[in-house]
């Protein structure tokens, strides 16, 4: 098993401020990383990523590994478009 670092926005709705926390997350329960903005406690915005894992719990990052941040970078190929007569002709 091994687990890489996060830093994590943890939200206190007693103190109503966020604070950050580091935390071991073990890669193989991520379900997915998407790119979001978020703002601090002293309302700027930042760039981080919202991480979902497999038992369901979701956690806002300020900072992930540098393996994740190049995988969303990764430039896919383009998208292959099915023009109207070859939809057609499929449907026959």
């Amino acid at each position: 098993m091994t687990f890489q670092k996060f830093m994590i926005m943890n939200h206190s709705e007693a103190h109503q401020r966020s604070e950050v926390v580091d935390m071991l997350i073990n890669p193989d329960h991520i379900v997915s990383i998407k790119p979001i903005r978020m703002t601090t406690n002293d309302q700027k915005v930042v760039e981080g990523y919202w991480i979902r894992l497999s038992n369901g719990k979701k956690y806002k990052a300020i900072q992930v590994p540098a393996s994740f941040k190049t995988a969303l970078e990764e430039d896919l190929p383009a998208p292959t478009f099915v023009s109207e007569t070859m939809f057609e002709e499929q449907l026959q």
